[in-house]
């Protein structure tokens, strides 16, 4: 009886991610390339928060960290919010997200910035 308990648990629709759902994020890598090829990795560590819009399709992230409210829309094909699993874009920034990591590339005039970390959904 525990174990069948357990198992509807766990494939309850709670378990699912879905649109709406917030994301609360710890960095766990946070590096910068520049032309030179030069490599920081001294940069600082933050948490951050974001929410999947169904209206916009996207990521929408919180103020107060270093992507500053951002929105990145999921790319269509490639995206699966119930899976905990979607890729998404905006100008010059691409995001990969699977089963609570994340990695993030951000192209820009003189250099790239990657960014990885560890998500949670409350």
């Amino acid at each position: 009886m525990k174990r069948l308990l357990l198992a509807l648990l766990l494939i309850s629709p709670a378990s699912f991610a879905d649109w709406g759902d917030v994301y609360y994020c710890q960095m766990t890598s946070r590096a910068y390339t520049d032309l030179d090829g030069s490599v920081s990795v001294d940069r600082q560590l933050e948490t951050f928060q974001f929410r999947l819009d169904k209206t916009q399709e996207a990521m929408i992230f919180g103020e107060g960290s270093w992507f500053q409210g951002e929105v990145q829309e999921l790319i269509s094909g490639l995206d699966a919010p119930s899976a905990e699993h979607w890729f998404a874009e905006s100008l010059q920034t691409t995001s990969y997200f699977l089963n609570g990591k994340f990695i993030y590339a951000l192209v820009g005039n003189g250099g790239i910035t990657a960014i990885s970390a560890d998500c949670d959904k409350f």
